[in-house]
């Protein structure tokens, strides 16, 4: 009897190492190192990226350079828990992927052609150890495509090797159907109340009204800035810890030493979908853009680690840290199973992780086109992927007394995590592919959009742009005029040979006023043509005759002393007749001016 009581309490301690494990994830590959290898799982579709490691500021480093391509086989080695090598997963054009640790994993897609963002990081200062646990997820559950459950124990007594996978999950199988020789207590357990599951969501930024796309892709476009939102239900932590618990009385006595947990939850941007995530500046700006709280009320028993988290543009990796910063005593709340039974009980059973500032720029899925006469519109998908993969192992013992004297059982166990995607919040695509019966098992934790573009078919007529003018030429400046020449002084005649006298001739410029009527002008003084009757012979003044000549009716004198230059030609040497037509003319004017005035005032 003695010995059947003892192979039952052994029982229950394995499965408590392992349940202690209550990681939240949505997806994890590689096992702990603390048991025979499980079984494996495949996957046919790969990450875009693989992850680019990360700056730890925290007590425990991320070792993990990067992340596999598929959910591919794991593999966990026995002996004293601690993992046998780091993982230095590379991902190839063609979608192979190598480990140096004890996990390898192929896939039949090939990976995104383009390169990974290079990846910032924010400084933050170290968790007081004594409120945290050493996280090393990166190093034990190195592939973000991780789905379902792995349940690892080792004892010298019970040996639990186990996955089980989203298929599974979905039925009404036991975890009895699968390990052989379990209490009933942990034996009828049913496969999906301890697998996880997760949903993705979508709103605008500082909008609450988040979309799931369960019915359709959700709409977004350029202009906006969009929040992403991870509903994770972790209950499948408290229905393996509490079926544990129920093993028999001595289980919440059983001891739990060198404890490890954490999580790691990335964000995607898929091969079909252009767009960027926030990329932080600081540690608040990162407090401020990615949140992790409880979506029921209950208190968190993680947090996030910054320092240790990831934010590049296409992809962001967020690890989390237990936190016993609340509890007065920590290390007291996980001593035992029966303190971690009841710190799981009293958290949050329901979580959720939000990223703001996540912006989307083209999608090229399931592109559609319509087109009239003055438009084509164009509709195309995209897909961002979601994953959250976690891990606990422990080593476990327990005093136990046979007769007279006592001994200590030992053992190792471990739980990894992967949530699958929930059933009722479904990305329509999958639901889609689902209902055409090609969905291949499809479990991811993805979030669908879709954008439209509209272009005018109508090409506006391009405005005629105006020639530039040409700088104007500037005009030549006239040359000075030249001065003319001053005429030299004119030679007197002389007075002989008749009665006539001659008129001094003026020198222009002088005092003496001028005559009219060409008066005095001067003759030319050199044979160059000049101004003024240049070139003419100077008259010789004659004897003239006294005449009676009628001209015009008038009887003209003769005149003496007067050149012939001087003569007018119709002997009126008072200029009457001009007088007269130019008073004429002024009369005429007048009058005319003063009929026009009268018309115009009639």
């Amino acid at each position: 009897m003695k010995k059947k009581k003892l192979k039952v309490q052994v029982a229950a301690l394995a499965m408590t190492g392992a349940i202690a494990a209550a990681p939240l994830t949505v997806r994890a590959e590689e096992a702990s190192t603390a048991a025979p290898a499980t079984a494996s799982t495949s996957s046919t579709e790969a990450p875009a990226t693989a992850a680019a490691p990360t700056a730890s500021t925290a007590t425990t480093p991320a070792t993990s350079t990067a992340a596999t391509t598929g959910t591919g086989a794991t593999a966990t080695g026995a002996g004293s828990g601690a993992s046998t090598g780091t993982s230095t997963a590379a991902t190839a054009g063609t979608g192979a992927t190598a480990s140096t640790g004890t996990a390898a994993t192929t896939t039949t897609e090939a990976s995104a052609p383009a390169a990974a963002a290079t990846p910032v990081t924010v400084v933050e200062a170290p968790a007081d150890p004594a409120t945290t646990v050493p996280n090393n997820v990166d190093t034990v559950v190195p592939d973000d495509n991780k789905q379902g459950t792995d349940i690892v124990a080792k004892t010298p007594i019970l040996k639990v090797d186990t996955t089980i996978t989203p298929e599974e999950a979905k039925g009404e199988g036991t975890i009895g159907d699968k390990v052989k020789g379990l209490p009933s207590v942990l034996g009828n357990v049913k496969n999906k109340d301890v697998v996880m599951q997760g949903d993705l969501s979508i709103a605008k930024d500082n909008s609450t009204d988040f979309d799931s796309t369960g019915d359709a892709a959700h709409e977004v476009n350029k202009e906006d800035s969009y929040s992403l939102k991870a509903d994770l239900d972790v209950n499948a932590v408290n229905n393996a810890i509490n079926a544990s618990a129920r093993l028999n009385s001595l289980m919440k006595e059983v001891n739990i030493d060198k404890m490890e947990t954490g999580l790691r939850s990335t964000f995607e941007m898929g091969r079909d979908l252009e767009g960027s995530f926030h990329l932080p500046t600081d540690l608040e700006d990162a407090k401020k853009h990615y949140e992790l709280s409880s979506a029921d009320g209950s208190p968190m028993m993680y947090r996030i680690n910054y320092g240790n988290s990831s934010f590049a543009k296409d992809k962001v990796s967020i690890a989390m840290d237990l936190d016993l910063s609340k509890y007065q005593n920590p290390k007291v709340e996980i001593s035992t199973f029966g303190a971690l039974n009841d710190l799981i009980n009293k958290s949050a059973k329901k979580i959720q992780l939000i990223m703001k500032g996540v912006k989307f720029k083209a999608a090229h899925g399931n592109v559609e086109e319509t087109e009239t006469a003055t438009e084509k519109t164009t509709t195309a998908e995209g897909t961002i992927r979601g994953t959250l993969v976690g891990y606990m192992k422990a080593d476990v013992s327990k005093e136990v007394k046979f007769l007279i004297f006592t001994t200590t059982v030992t053992g190792k166990a471990a739980y990894n995590w992967g949530a699958i995607q929930n059933e009722e919040g479904r990305d329509f695509v999958a639901g889609r592919d689902r209902i055409a019966g090609n969905d291949n098992g499809n479990n991811k934790v993805d979030l669908t959009v879709k954008m439209t573009t509209v272009e005018n078919k109508i090409k506006p007529v391009e405005p005629v742009q105006p020639v530039e003018p040409t700088n104007p030429t500037t005009p030549i400046s006239p040359g000075e005029p030249s001065n003319p020449a001053r005429p030299s002084n004119p030679i007197a005649p002389s007075n002989g040979g008749g009665s006539r006298t001659s008129t001094p001739i003026v020198t222009p410029g002088s005092s003496t006023p001028g005559e009219v009527l060409g008066e005095n002008r001067p003759t030319a003084s050199t044979p160059a043509g000049e101004v003024l009757g240049e070139n003419r012979e100077t008259p010789v003044a004659e004897t003239v005759e006294k005449k009676q000549g009628a001209v015009l009716g008038e009887s003209r004198p003769s005149v003496k002393g007067v050149s012939d230059r001087a003569s007018v030609a119709t002997g009126d040497y008072n200029f009457t007749g001009l007088w007269a037509s130019l008073f004429g003319i002024s009369l005429a004017a007048l009058a005319g001016f003063v009929v026009l005035q009268k018309k115009k005032e009639n």
